[in-house]
């Protein structure tokens, strides 16, 4: 399933409302400090999403702009670019 023509925070509202919910995905975001420059974050029931920002587990914060990937059981379901 490759999701395409949405903004991030609407695809990921579908994926936490959607019957699978939140815990079969991850994001991958630009992470200055990893050696690869990338990161990959699991997505679970404690995350919050808004227009601009995910709040996972009300303390961190990531930018929707920092996003590049959304993966489903570890496949790449939407893409930014090339991951």
């Amino acid at each position: 399933m490759l999701l395409k023509n949405n903004t991030i925070a609407g695809i990921l509202n579908k994926i936490k409302w959607g019957k699978d919910g939140l815990r079969r995905y991850a994001v991958i975001i630009v992470d200055r400090i990893s050696p690869s420059g990338l990161k990959e974050i699991n997505l679970g029931d404690d995350v919050v999403i808004r227009k601009d920002r995910l709040i996972i587990g009300g303390e961190a914060v990531i930018p929707i702009h920092r996003i590049v990937a959304i993966k489903k059981d570890g496949e790449v379901i939407w893409s930014r670019r090339s991951v």
